[in-house]
């Protein structure tokens, strides 16, 4: 699942036009149109030597209780983005939001993640709609920034601790996916060090900006170097409240890391429902986790929306062994429909009633406002 705030970035100007959904509306509809193609291609080159037959009596053969708990699995990591929110909310804010509105911001991010590029729009979507939402700019930025840590974090800790034990099998199974596990895991590296400097050693983190910058309007690449650096410090500046709640609150720190683990276990989880579904048990859950993780550090940070066609073809290049080989089409279409393709629809329609309501809420707004205005002329 890709699906998922694995960036660091927040928007600079909560409140321009580039969170907006009108702005980011063009930028899906691209998006989308680029994600299913990649999917189209990818069936297109999967299904050259498997029939939709074989696919269907293959999953007409498995066990729908494993199936079930596939999707559940699916959902409830879906539901913990939501709760990961809602936990650094009620640390952080002082009004009350419901465990069922954070929900909803859990899901909005998690549609606008699965199809921009590299998840670009997720985040800011997300504080686009807390905000419209009555959330304060500060703690919805704040709280973001809180729960992304934790995810970054655990995005690299589980195949960390999980590699000693499965190194073979890993080593063994990547192929060509090897460099792009190796990428990945240097760009979350990278992330996670650049978020500890800004948040520990301001000076430290203004002065590598300030050399990137410099650098980059030399070549031309940036035009307004200032308005880059605006954003940047108000971005530092925000790192460095996050260290002091971490401080403040360092249960709450735990908190996310155990809410991200528990997300994270259960999305890698899902190949593993699936193998059982198939009668399988030669291999063992841990194994299933630590390749699912390895291969979602692989694909997350690609520029594709929905890391569409990476992840069908590095899950038949990494899981092959583990499915017998007239298996593992079926195996990864339905790891993928549970993982990502389920989760679309439902956060699809989360973000459309989301939408709704707020747009339901602002329009009886004006027309309270009418009439006051009437009177004051």
């Amino acid at each position: 699942m890709n699906e998922h705030n694995s960036k660091t970035t927040l928007p600079g100007d909560v409140n321009g036009n580039e969170s907006s959904p009108r702005n980011n509306k063009r930028l899906r509809m691209i998006s989308t149109l680029i994600m299913l193609v990649l999917i189209a291609v990818t069936l297109y080159v999967i299904f050259r030597d498997t029939s939709l037959g074989e696919f269907w009596t293959a999953v007409q053969s498995s066990d729908p209780l494993w199936l079930i708990g596939a999707f559940g699995a699916a959902l409830f990591a879906s539901l913990m983005f939501g709760v990961a929110l809602h936990l650094a909310l009620r640390v952080l804010y002082g009004r009350p939001i419901s465990l069922l509105r954070n929900l909803g911001f859990g899901f909005i991010g998690q549609y606008y993640t699965s199809v921009t590029p590299a998840g670009i729009a997720g985040q800011p979507m997300q504080l686009y709609y807390m905000i419209a939402y009555g959330v304060e700019v500060s703690y919805a930025s704040l709280s973001l920034l809180l729960v992304n840590a934790a995810h970054q974090v655990v995005v690299l800790l589980i195949p960390t601790v999980l590699f000693p034990f499965c190194s073979g099998l890993i080593l063994d199974n990547l192929g060509g996916f090897l460099w792009l596990f190796i990428l990945g895991s240097l760009i979350n590296i990278g992330l996670i060090l650049f978020l500890l400097f800004a948040m520990f050693s301001k000076n430290f983190a203004g002065r590598m900006v300030h050399k990137v910058i410099a650098l980059l309007t030399k070549l031309r690449i940036v035009k307004h170097p200032e308005r880059i650096e605006k954003r940047v410090n108000d971005q530092i500046a925000l790192y460095q409240k996050g260290a002091e709640v971490f401080r403040a609150h360092k249960w709450l720190l735990i908190g996310e890391l155990v809410s991200y683990i528990l997300l994270l276990g259960s999305q890698f989880v899902i190949p593993y429902f699936v193998y059982r579904a198939f009668n399988l048990s030669a291999f063992g859950v841990i194994d299933f986790i630590a390749l699912q993780s390895v291969l979602y550090l692989a694909v997350c940070f690609l520029p594709i929306p929905g890391s569409a066609g990476a992840s069908e073809s590095g899950f038949v290049q990494i899981f092959r062994v583990l499915f017998q080989s007239a298996l593992i089409v079926p195996a990864m279409l339905l790891s993928r429909v549970a993982s990502f393709y389920f989760i679309l629809i439902i956060s699809g329609l989360v973000s459309l009633a989301m939408q709704l309501v707020l747009s339901y809420r602002q329009k009886h707004r004006i027309e309270d406002a009418k009439p006051e205005a009437t009177l004051s002329e």
